[in-house]
């Protein structure tokens, strides 16, 4: 049965509303999803297939000194710059992996090199209002979703403008109104968009084209409804696994909630020491960025936590996992994750307002 942590609700009842015809359903311009089918064999060779995590390595098994830092920069002979608060980080699936950083307070999109010396490669302004996360399109190298202010936006980089948009300026609670929504994530086997409603304190799950689809589900604790908890970031695998991370502060320190995609509560990880299903006791202080792989362990960096930086949980067997904690005195704001394909593990402080490189013991 469904817990009461997970309420979902219907989309659309039919024929409820008002002055408009019997069956009148919404529509949403659709997004071509075979626009690069007819490129010529060059340029598909370098667009690498779209994936999820397969194994996420250890905290332990990298080093604890980053190889790169970008906090200064600019672009050709201009002035120096800076971010201010960095939120939401991706790495674009393309031969050069270069990676799109939020600059949430300056109101643009910055790209970097992640190869070399993580030089900026470029700024996107425009209607670029606070972006609070970023993830990439599968099969689109060049197009990204970004959640900012209460909308959803699909985003060509190469062009420079907005394909589609979901939400207006002003938040709401129905299917296609948000409130300050954060994480997202993309389910490269079908396009879904998963995305974190965070002050209606919900997960909405979408369609590659905008269409809502019949799945969203509320947070709350565990058995106590009227305790809502706000959904910061997400991550999704092959084994319909979706991980969040929730906190809401400074009442509820904070947890990770593991569901299928359906919504359906699997576990929870949280500093309650109910040791019962499908509870586990974990110390978590406002965890934001999470990384999971397709054995179901999970990574998180926690932004409010003057002991632990990090937070994973690894599986030993079937029946035993271990939760690990870490610490990186670099670190004083740790808030967004992402890795490489070669495990590069990048980490945004949003406090210090600089992106981080840790490389693997074995990749020094």
């Amino acid at each position: 049965m469904e817990s009461d942590l997970t309420k979902r609700r219907p989309s659309l009842v039919p024929d409820s509303l008002p002055n408009l015809p019997a069956g009148w359903t919404p529509t949403i311009p659709s997004v071509k999803e075979n626009e690069y089918d007819d490129v010529d064999d060059e340029t598909s060779s370098k667009r690498y297939p779209p994936s999820l995590l397969p194994y996420l390595p250890s905290i332990t098994d990298y080093e604890t000194k980053p190889h790169m830092i970008i906090k200064k920069f600019q672009l050709n002979n201009q002035s120096t710059s800076s971010m201010a608060l960095t939120y939401g980080i991706c790495v674009l699936n393309t031969d050069a992996e270069e990676i799109i950083v939020c600059d949430h307070y300056n109101n643009r999109l910055l790209m970097f090199d992640s190869n070399t010396d993580g030089h900026l490669l470029e700024v996107f302004r425009g209607d670029l209002v606070s972006p609070e996360c970023v993830t990439t399109r599968p099969n689109h190298p060049q197009q990204i979703y970004i959640t900012k202010a209460h909308s959803l936006s699909l985003y060509d980089l190469e062009k420079k403008q907005f394909i589609q948009q979901l939400g207006i300026e002003e938040s709401g609670h129905a299917n296609n109104r948000f409130n300050l929504p954060g994480g997202i994530v993309v389910d490269s086997e079908n396009g879904e968009i998963y995305m974190c409603d965070t002050w209606n304190h919900r997960i909405c799950v979408f369609s590659p084209d905008f269409r809502y689809v019949n799945r969203r589900w509320y947070l709350t604790r565990w058995e106590q409804p009227q305790y809502k908890v706000k959904p910061n970031f997400l991550a999704i695998n092959r084994n319909n696994q979706c991980v969040v991370t929730c906190d809401d502060a400074p009442t509820y320190r904070g947890a990770v909630y593991v569901f299928d995609k359906m919504g359906y509560i699997k576990k929870i990880y949280d500093h309650e020491p109910r040791r019962k299903y499908p509870n586990i006791e974990a110390k978590l202080y406002v965890p934001h960025g999470i990384l999971l792989d397709d054995e179901g362990n999970w990574l998180t960096a926690c932004y409010s936590d003057s002991e632990s930086s990090w937070v994973e949980n690894r599986f030993e067997s079937d029946e035993h996992e271990r939760i690990n904690y870490g610490k990186n005195k670099q670190l004083t704001g740790p808030s967004a994750l992402a890795i490489k394909r070669d495990q590069t593990l990048i980490v945004g402080d949003r406090d210090e307002s600089t992106i981080y490189f840790f490389k693997t013991i074995t990749q020094q």
